[in-house]
């Protein structure tokens, strides 16, 4: 009897042995795979850490594009405005331009009428600039030769055209003398030593008398002499010559930089 209990107390043991083996086979099974799962979600975990810093940093660039775009937009609406306040000022340019193309032609019809005899006479040239009138006088008009007093009929002409001048108290006036290349002759060196001296001496006779006798404010004279360095025609004849020794009295723009290349000449 003692044997079997003995026995039957063994095998209790062995089984509860074998149960308790069974239990921690199992227990290590089960920790085996929640480890792998927490590898695998550690793994998992890092991945979206990778993905989270690769969206943050195309985000980033996202953005710095579209600061860019911004950018380039307020730089392009800048740039439009201004296009179209360069567009409007230009326009109000041509604008103006043409109003004093305009003006310039009214002027020098104005002043060949009342100049037409000594136009006809191929004495007087009058030419135009787009915002300048220049009215060329031949030397003959205004003085005799190798002198700079002016003539009875040069003072005259002188009178008409100041009429002219006065009418436009707001534009300067420049005198310009000029000269043909011939030299100075030996009788008149003493008193003209070049044509520098000539040229200049003529301008300057012309303004006085302008001024003095014509009633035009000085404040808007200059004379200039440029001897025979500024010549319209050719100095190899005789007639381009005559053409060259003249007074040019150059009514000038109300804005100064106002320059065109166009040149029309009235007059033979």
């Amino acid at each position: 009897m003692p044997s079997r209990n003995l026995y039957i107390g063994v095998g209790a043991v062995a089984l509860v042995f074998v149960l308790l083996i069974a239990g921690l086979t199992a227990y290590r099974v089960k920790f085996k795979r929640m480890e792998r799962n927490w590898i695998t979600e550690q793994q998992k975990l890092q991945e979206l850490e990778q993905e989270k810093v690769q969206v943050e940093t195309k985000l980033a660039a996202t953005q710095q594009e579209l600061e860019a775009t911004q950018r380039e937009a307020e730089l392009y609406q800048m740039a439009s405005e201004k296009k179209d306040q360069f567009l409007k000022k230009t326009q109000e340019k041509l604008r103006e331009l043409e109003r004093e193309k305009e003006q310039v032609a009214a002027q020098s019809q104005q002043l060949r009428e009342s100049l037409q005899k000594e136009i006809e006479a191929k004495e007087i040239e009058i030419r135009e600039l787009r915002g300048k009138l220049t009215v060329n006088l031949m030397d003959k008009v205004l003085f005799d030769s190798g002198k700079a007093e002016l003539r009875k009929d040069g003072k005259k002409v002188l009178q008409k055209v100041a009429q002219f001048l006065n009418q436009y108290p707001e534009r300067q006036v420049r005198v310009e003398g000029h000269t043909d290349s011939l030299p100075i002759s030996a009788a008149l060196r003493k008193r003209f030593p070049s044509n520098w001296e000539l040229s200049t001496a003529r301008a300057t006779a012309a303004v006085r008398y302008l001024q003095d006798f014509c009633g035009v404010d000085p404040t808007r004279l200059a004379a200039v002499g440029y001897a025979q360095y500024h010549p319209l025609d050719t100095n190899d004849t005789v007639e381009g010559r005559a053409r060259n020794r003249r007074i040019e009295i150059v009514l000038l723009p109300p804005e100064r930089e106002i320059r065109t290349q166009d040149d029309t000449v009235t007059g033979p």
